[in-house]
């Protein structure tokens, strides 16, 4: 009896529609998975840039504040007038006088994705930590959602922040 080393043809098509099925399978599961992740980040970042802005009202004992960028161009600290700009990226500084960035603390660069945030083009904490102008909500919408990607920021007057996950519309 002759043996023979390597596989046949058989056994090598098998393979292949074995390893077809699977990344049929998984490929849809695998983009849901990155699109789930990345408004995780994106609410996680602007999460952070509030939470940093409470905490240095608080330790600075004056009003700081956090706006939407006016564009996403590099080392623009302007606050934008429209409370739909948040996907160009947001900065943290002290506002002293209402609403100029005299004094910029951080700045968070535009997030990747094709999303929309709707709320408040800025939120400001006082020196206690607390939100002026009452509780704020800013919802992160994006375009090609499935499941719960959605999120929604919801800032309490005392400048608690929680997240929430939101079903596609």
């Amino acid at each position: 009896m002759k043996s023979s080393n390597g596989f046949t043809l058989v056994e090598v098509i098998v393979t292949l529609v074995v390893v077809a099925i699977i990344i049929a399978v998984g490929i849809p599961g695998l983009s849901s998975i990155m699109a789930n992740n990345r408004a995780i980040a994106n609410s996680n970042d602007l999460v952070t840039a509030l939470s940093f802005s409470r905490n240095e009202a608080v330790k600075r004992g004056m009003r700081v504040s956090t706006c939407a960028k006016s564009s996403a161009a590099q080392g623009n600290l302007t606050c934008s007038e429209n409370n739909n700009d948040w996907p160009n990226g947001w900065f943290a500084f002290v506002n002293s006088d209402g609403n100029t960035a005299a004094e910029p603390l951080r700045s968070w660069p535009a997030p990747p994705g094709d999303f929309t945030i709707d709320g408040p083009a800025a939120v400001s904490f006082n020196s206690s930590g607390a939100i002026e102008g009452g509780s704020a909500t800013l919802t992160i919408a994006y375009s090609h959602c499935t499941g719960q990607q959605n999120r929604t920021i919801t800032i309490s007057t005392t400048g608690h922040t929680s997240i929430t996950k939101v079903s596609c519309t």
